[in-house]
């Protein structure tokens, strides 16, 4: 059986991590914030990957961001991705070997698909992720670029369509409709995929509670949920959620000590290679 994943993503501007309502940004506090109140060490062992995102609506500082992503990554084990800004192969590679372990491109690739196909010839298709903000306006969707700025001419079905040729590893979903709503997730946005995707499936936006995660991943094909709700998820809530989840047979990865060992190992390999 394919293993579900429950993924927490980060969402970083200026310094700041934010929490985020239909992509409005509310500053929640500073790096020195987040490790105070998330322990990642032990986090690690409930979540499945981490997602850091830059999403600076002015000039982003990659070297400050890079930063952040380090600090977290000295106390965190599970594979990173991070994304924001990634706009071209050189970007891909300044991230790609300062700490993470993938890459998700949005906005670029909209603008030029090639960027996907190029960075994926030097470090393969599994490092990327494309990610795609959509918006419901009425009964229609909408792609949208730039921290959901600008609205693509091109339908999602469109869009989709042409994606499926192009060389990557995963697609993240995202509701803009949904983001930070609580209200639980989207699911008619799987309904815009072409019948023959087969990339695995991100989804995100608007996860507000155990049920959210739960009825999702139960209902629908989606490979893994990502939640960037900060406050929600204070504490030990991602550790409730996770153990909750098995307690219902959700099939997501179960960490032994054998497993503990190496990737401790491998932690402490890539804390000292940042």
């Amino acid at each position: 059986m394919i293993k579900k994943r429950l993924i927490f993503t980060l969402l970083y501007s200026n310094d700041f991590f934010c929490q985020s309502r239909n992509f409005d940004l509310q500053e929640v506090g500073d790096i020195n914030w987040l490790k105070k109140n998330y322990n990642f060490k032990n986090i690690s062992f409930y979540i499945d990957e981490l997602i850091v995102l830059d999403i600076s609506r002015e000039k982003k500082d990659k070297k400050k961001f890079i930063e952040n992503v380090r600090q977290i990554s000295e106390l965190c084990f599970v594979p990173i991705t991070v994304g924001g800004g990634i706009k071209s192969l050189e970007d891909a590679k300044y991230f790609l070997t300062n700490g993470s372990d993938k890459i998700l491109v949005n906005t670029e690739f909209l603008k030029n698909y090639e960027v996907i196909n190029d960075i994926s010839s030097t470090f393969g298709e599994q490092s990327i992720i494309i990610g795609i903000d959509l918006k419901k306006d009425n009964k229609d969707y909408y792609v949208y670029s730039d921290n959901g700025q600008n609205k693509i001419k091109k339908t999602p079905k469109d869009i989709f369509k042409e994606i499926s040729e192009l060389r990557f590893g995963e697609i993240f979903l995202n509701s803009i409709t949904k983001d930070g709503t609580g209200t639980g997730l989207d699911y008619e946005i799987l309904s815009l995929l072409p019948d023959n995707f087969k990339k695995p499936i991100i989804l995100s936006g608007g996860t507000g509670n155990f049920n959210h995660i739960y009825e999702t991943l139960k209902k629908t094909d989606v490979d893994a949920i990502s939640t960037s709700n900060l406050l929600n998820f204070v504490g030990d809530g991602l550790i409730k959620t996770r153990n909750k989840l098995l307690e219902k047979d959700i099939p997501f990865p179960k960490w032994d000590m054998l497993e503990i060992k190496k990737l401790e190992a491998s932690f402490g390999n890539r804390k000292n290679n940042l």
